[in-house]
């Protein structure tokens, strides 16, 4: 008896460990060449990169019995330094879907601010946004009128970027990275008191998260 209850609770356990799972894609988009020539990166490393876009979409996925999938998220991520500089103090501003309803944009701030604080650093605001989100062959378009704009293009394939002139790594974990370039990069919002506009440059990640 105490064997079959045993394995009872452990599949109890595997099945909940499972449902508070979300799995999807990831863009983040840096005001700086992530893949350069040495000149380039170190020429920029103490003039740019202060800014970022992340941009998570949920392709599947529930947490805390709230079903979250096609739903997605945008942060805008600005810093005293370089963003890879450890002592860079960071403060943003979340965006939640306009589509999610009243419990799931609770669920996804909440899950948003916390797994993610260390690189969000001071949230100053959670907004909604009407984000759209297309991905066609190596075309990925983001999108948030009066907030973002993310057009993106990825490399036909990973030999295409010489691994020794990758200078950065994604802010968040990513499965599978792979530098992209962007076609622009468009932040409108002055809630964090500034805006930018980047474009042609290899400054984008883009790959597969997941959070448990």
């Amino acid at each position: 008896m105490k064997t079959i209850l045993g394995i009872g609770l452990l599949a109890l356990s595997v099945l909940s460990a499972g449902a508070q799972t979300l799995r999807g894609e990831y863009a983040e988009a840096r005001t700086c060449s992530v893949y350069a020539g040495g000149c380039h990166y170190s020429g920029e490393y103490v003039t740019a990169g202060r800014e970022a876009l992340l941009f998570w979409h949920v392709r599947e996925g529930t947490w805390n019995g709230v079903d979250l999938s096609g739903l997605s998220v945008i942060a805008a991520v600005v810093a005293d330094n370089n963003l890879a500089e450890p002592s860079a103090q960071r403060k943003s501003v979340l965006y939640i879907d306009a589509r999610a309803t009243a419990p799931q944009r609770k669920v996804l701030a909440d899950l948003f601010a916390v797994r993610y604080a260390p690189v969000l650093g001071e949230l100053q605001a959670v907004k909604t946004a009407d984000i759209r989100y297309t991905r066609e062959d190596a075309q990925i378009n983001v999108s948030a009128p009066g907030v973002a704009t993310l057009s993106i293009s990825r490399y036909p394939c990973r030999h295409c970027v010489q691994p020794h002139q990758v200078w950065y790594q994604p802010l968040v974990p990513v499965h599978d990275a792979e530098v992209a370039m962007v076609k622009l990069c468009a932040y409108r919002d002055r809630q964090l008191g500034t805006v930018w506009q980047r474009s042609e440059e290899n400054s984008v990640f883009v790959g597969e998260f997941t959070l448990r």
